[in-house]
């Protein structure tokens, strides 16, 4: 089982983090649209990490189209 989270950032920007049910090995799995992944503790940690990379994630491909132009 996962749940899904869309994120829309402050320049109407969206994009998808998803957190994973706990492992055998007790940890929760996260990845996002942007290929990052990681594994956390607790599921809360896991989607603290997953939305900040996120936003790291988003906010480096918004300075990289900026530049493009």
């Amino acid at each position: 089982m996962s749940q899904p989270v869309t994120f829309i950032d402050a320049g109407g920007n969206r994009a998808q983090y998803t957190v994973f049910e706990k492992d055998h090995r007790n940890e929760y799995y996260w990845s996002t649209d942007y290929g990052d992944h990681g594994l956390a503790p607790s599921f809360a940690q896991a989607q603290d990490r997953a939305r900040a990379v996120l936003k790291a994630s988003m906010a480096a491909s918004r300075r990289s189209d900026r530049g493009q132009r």
